[in-house]
């Protein structure tokens, strides 16, 4: 199956482990960042995220668990990448529930410089 849309992200909470905010904090820093994400599209909801995040002198490494909740299901996304000049992540579908039961796949996000995305759901159930 192959689903596509638009993703907008309504909150970013981001706050180094010993709970400062990360933009307070200079240089290397571990950080963890609840997101939520509005979908639209063949994929309509809203998706909870957890990232944690390692800053480097020139990359932020992370990796990520993601759930997002429609009125089919849920689908579960594992996220793993880094911010460098731009996005670079391998974003899988790892689980679902519902009309997503067991779905296994691969998800492809574009973030334009303005913030807005698309998105594309390769899976199976």
């Amino acid at each position: 199956m192959k689903a596509t849309g638009t993703i907008e992200v309504k909150s970013w909470d981001e706050n180094t482990w010993d709970g400062r905010p990360y933009k307070e904090v200079e240089g290397r820093k571990l950080t963890e960042a609840h997101v939520q994400f509005s979908y639209a599209g063949d994929v309509s909801g809203i998706g909870n995220c957890r990232y944690l995040m390692s800053y480097g002198d020139t990359v932020c490494w992370t990796v990520a668990l993601e759930e997002i909740t429609a009125d089919e299901g849920t689908l579960v996304l594992r996220h793993v990448g880094a911010y460098r000049e731009g996005v670079e992540a391998v974003i899988e579908i790892v689980d679902g529930t519902g009309a997503y039961a067991g779905a296994r796949g691969a998800a492809t996000v574009n973030w334009a410089e303005d913030g807005s995305a698309t998105y594309t759901l390769e899976y199976e159930v």
